[in-house]
């Protein structure tokens, strides 16, 4: 038998589908916290196909305290022909608002946020629009208890939220799975593209109505879908629990447009599309909910994206949000795909990177650096594409003020290295200060050995009667990174000298030449050369006698008495060019 409650529901939706609250002339009312008894029976209202808001029935089963949360969740059973027909509470339902009968009004008593994945999908807890609106637990006066019992349904999570993944594969969307490490989100439920076919400009939003929490807009779109809860002036609370619950943050909050809901025994789901329109900020993302802003302007990030390979080019551009903790997830998942249009397979390769990091001051930061894989170069271009970003916002100085990112990637399907196999001194009796001259010989990937002359200065306060070991390495060579001299002998003081280093450092295609002396590590020389340099040799260099006077002692070709490798030295390799031109 329908209750005068339920009686009353089609003109209650139709008072929010006129003026998108329950009431345009004063607050939602609230149903507290300690007034929920079991047996109450209300209803629940979210956005089904089509974008029409559809409402079903919810009858109160209990108030869980130990749902590990940190507040206290109502256990609801949901029902009705819309309920049944979407296979249970979905995915994308989470912040749809939940209302049951107080002081002969409907009021608001929180949203769907918390399911039970391998029970009954009809079933579910709701947050506490209480707690939503930011009270804490000892504020709010309650008792647990359960109307009957249920069995052992397991432990809750938030309702899954499908992320809309517009011009990224599944693959591509790997590296984004960092950020949902410290929520129990379920992303990629639904993967669909933009909206088409939509009246945007028609979208009014309603508690119930379908949202998108974007992250990324453009060519490349990422976007989570939930539920609006509560809307009040230009605040606006979603979702029921958290998205990444990383606090203040700031993403745009846009139309999202459901097309289907599709049942599933796993987790049923609503298929849905993105919208470009910005209707505001989601400002908090909290345990309890989303909190958002109205009409509130979004800072975005520009980003442009080009991979140049041998056969085709490939160029994105996009915004991301313009939070440091961001960049590097971002950045990476769309560098992926990107190099995945490029190459069309996973396989080996080299790519040769350069970024060009505009700062809002109107300097830029570029950068060049190489990375090469036997398996995936896609996904190794992506790893390294992002680590700039990474360092910056990693930084212990100051904030980074970007104010965009260009990133361009030439990519060849060849392992472009070479190995340092042998070095070889044309005198290894010395003095200190005086001048060294060896022939290096690399192998290259599958390719002819090649042997390189390098020459540079011993240091002048090397004890006579020592010896000292000069190491030859390939600049990213893992063995001796740690000793890296600008890291160790030359810390970095101020953001300035961090942008110093990350525009100096050592490429992986460059040959460095080092020396260690009382525990410090010394560069003595580093040449650039047309192929990453892996493995490394070292010389040992005998000092005697006193500092030799090395004054235009440096040979401007290899002498005729010097001891013959196995092959003559070839220098006539161009080193690697920039990828950006400079500015004019």
């Amino acid at each position: 038998m329908l209750n005068a409650f339920q009686l009353l529901r089609p003109a209650l939706l139709i008072l929010l589908l006129v003026t998108g609250t329950l009431s345009a002339a004063q607050e939602t009312p609230i149903f507290p916290l300690a007034a929920v008894t079991p047996g109450l029976t209300g209803y629940a209202i979210t956005a089904g196909p089509g974008n029409n808001l559809q409402d079903f029935n919810v009858e109160v089963i209990g108030l869980q305290v130990d749902a590990g949360v940190g507040f206290p969740l109502i256990l609801v059973r949901t029902s009705g022909d819309f309920i049944d027909a979407s296979g249970g509470v979905a995915a994308g339902m989470s912040g749809s608002p939940v209302y049951l009968p107080h002081n002969g009004q409907d009021a608001l008593l929180g949203a769907i946020g918390y399911v039970f994945p391998n029970s009954d999908h009809h079933l579910a807890l709701v947050t506490p629009i209480e707690i939503m609106q930011g009270k804490t637990v000892s504020e709010l006066h309650y008792s647990p208890f359960y109307a009957d019992t249920p069995h052992d349904l397991g432990t809750p999570v938030p309702v899954s939220t499908p992320v809309l993944l517009s011009g990224l594969s599944e693959r591509a969307s790997q590296p984004l799975q960092t950020l949902f490490s410290n929520t129990r989100v379920t992303p990629f439920v639904a993967q669909v593209g933009a909206a088409g076919g939509f009246d945007e400009d028609g979208f009014v939003l309603r508690p119930g109505s379908a949202v998108s929490v974007q992250l990324v807009r453009g060519d490349v779109t990422i976007a989570a879908v939930g539920t609006v809860t509560l809307i009040e002036g230009n605040q606006v609370l979603a979702f029921g629990h958290p998205l990444l619950g990383q606090g203040t943050v700031r993403f745009a909050l846009a139309p999202a447009f459901v097309s289907y809901i599709v049942p599933s025994v796993v987790v049923p789901f609503k298929l849905a599309n993105n919208g470009s329109r910005v209707l505001g900020s989601i400002t908090q993302d909290l345990p309890a909910a989303l909190h958002g802003q109205l009409e509130d302007a979004i800072d975005f990030l520009p980003v442009t994206l080009t991979v140049t390979g041998d056969t085709a080019t490939v160029t994105k551009t996009f915004e991301i949000t313009n939070d440091e903790r961001f960049y590097a997830p971002l950045l990476a998942s769309a560098t992926l795909q990107i190099m995945d249009e490029a190459t069309q397979k996973v396989g080996a390769g080299t790519v040769d990177v350069a970024w060009d990091i505009r700062l809002a001051d109107g300097d830029n930061v570029r950068i060049l650096e190489q990375t090469t894989s036997d398996t995936d170069i896609a996904s190794a271009a992506a790893r390294l594409s992002a680590s700039p970003l990474a360092v910056l916002a990693n930084n212990i100085f100051e904030t980074p003020e970007i104010s965009g990112i260009q990133i361009n990637l030439k990519y060849s399907e060849q392992q472009r290295y070479a190995e340092v196999v042998q070095v070889i001194a044309e005198d290894d009796s010395l003095a200190a200060n005086d001048t060294v001259i060896a022939y290096v010989r690399l192998q290259p990937y599958r390719g002819a050995p090649e042997v390189k002359t390098v020459s540079f200065t011993l240091p002048e306060d090397i004890e006579a009667g020592s010896s000292v070991d000069i190491v030859f390495r390939g600049g990213d060579s893992p063995a001796t990174a740690s000793n890296d001299a600008d890291e160790e002998d030359d810390p970095i003081l101020s953001y300035g000298e961090l942008l110093v280093a990350l525009r100096e450092n050592v490429q992986a295609s460059e040959l460095i030449v080092e020396t260690t002396l009382d525990g410090k590590t010394r560069r003595l020389e580093r040449l650039s050369l047309p192929y990453m340099i892996t493995g490394e040799q070292t010389l040992t260099i005998h000092i005697d006698g006193e500092t030799a006077d090395n004054t235009n002692t440096t040979p401007d070709e290899t002498p005729d008495d010097a001891p013959e490798p196995d092959m003559p030295p070839v220098d006539d390799n161009p080193p690697l060019e920039p990828l950006i031109p400079p500015s004019e």
